[in-house]
């Protein structure tokens, strides 16, 4: 018998949804910058949390469908523009896990030149600490020994991370934190050996099918044997901490088939850039999720802006003074 779940959880891991977002931004000579951010694909992909778009009321809100010329698809496309100053944290900074990629323009103004410098930030996944076997999984598509175990220890991350948060508040030793991880890791070790996997992390109703579930009814029932030496609403608040974490999993996960495009335009002329191409006045960069699979991908460039009629000022207003001051030492020189 074909295991859909696991066959849903493949497909979802690797082909589900494909979103390109195009980040452009363009910094006028007063040191503001403006920002359009597009993302365009699967409505369903564009609309889940892995990338949100800025939408407070600073930010100019556009969403509308469009059709492929190619393919005759619909297209869903979301879009947000803005025009800032300084640095702007972008994503939803509050929110556990969600990506989150701050930009900063700063305008530094000379006697002869202003120097403009551009950062924008996204941040790393940490995926290689958080969920090795994910990592691998990612970088090496088709393996079906790991892509067995992700969501186990998926789901496992989740625990311990929740357990040791609600244990800062709630005094819960070390050691029985540890019997409890190693009761679970029995479980699903278990059920590995009898190809019970999928259906014990899957649980509920089969047409609510997603990627990454909490199975609340497995972690209550697994938690029974522990119940009196815990207190009062530990489970409880676990539980609603473990889906924090799943939260940011899902996120990375479906971030994955999401590609980016970055176009930064600069006054004057660029001395300095990280970027992967340049067009006419415009830098570009082209990344994906492995880019920021662990440490974060930064988009770097620098412009300067020179003020000729300045210099040339200050060359003839110093060689005029040079000549003054020679007049003066001859004059002297003549009447000694």
């Amino acid at each position: 018998m074909i295991n859909y779940r696991h066959l849903f959880f493949v497909v979802f891991l690797f082909f589900y949804g494909c979103v390109e977002t195009l980040i452009s931004v363009t910094i006028i000579p007063d040191g503001r910058y403006h920002v359009k951010i597009e993302s365009q694909g699967d409505e369903r992909d564009i609309k889940d949390k892995d990338f949100n778009l800025p939408s407070s009321s600073n930010w100019s809100v556009e969403e509308f469908q469009k059709q492929d010329i190619d393919s005759d698809e619909t297209i869903f496309v979301r879009s947000a523009e803005s025009l800032l100053s300084g640095r702007n944290f972008l994503g939803d900074n509050g929110e556990l896990g969600s990506l989150r990629y701050p930009i900063s323009v700063e305008k530094k103004k000379g006697i002869f030149s202003d120097t403009y410098t551009l950062i924008q930030i996204f941040e790393g996944r940490n995926i290689d600490k958080k969920y090795p076997m994910l990592s691998k999984s990612l970088l090496n598509p088709g393996n079906n020994k790991l892509e067995n175990r992700v969501q186990t220890e998926i789901i496992m991350y989740c625990l311990r991370r929740s357990m040791k948060d609600v244990s800062t508040d709630q005094n819960v030793e070390a050691l029985l934190q540890e019997r409890i991880l190693n009761h679970f890791n029995g479980v699903f070790f278990k059920a590995e050996e009898e190809n019970k996997l999928f259906e014990i992390l899957n649980e509920g109703d089969e047409e609510k099918v997603e990627f990454l579930n909490l199975p609340e009814k497995l972690v209550r029932t697994n938690f029974k044997p522990f119940v009196d030496l815990l207190p009062r609403n530990f489970i409880d608040n676990c539980i609603n901490r473990m889906r924090d974490y799943l939260h940011e999993a899902n996120v990375t996960i479906q971030l994955n088939d999401d590609t980016f495009k970055f176009v930064g335009t600069l006054p004057g002329v660029v001395f300095s850039s990280n970027a992967d191409s340049i067009s006419s006045d415009s830098l570009w960069w082209i990344f994906d999720l492995k880019d920021f699979m662990n440490e974060s991908f930064t988009i770097e460039a620098a412009s300067v802006v020179y003020y000729p009629q300045k210099i040339q000022q200050t060359i003839v207003l110093g060689a005029l003074v040079i000549l003054i001051v020679l007049f003066f030492i001859a004059k002297r020189k003549a009447k000694s």
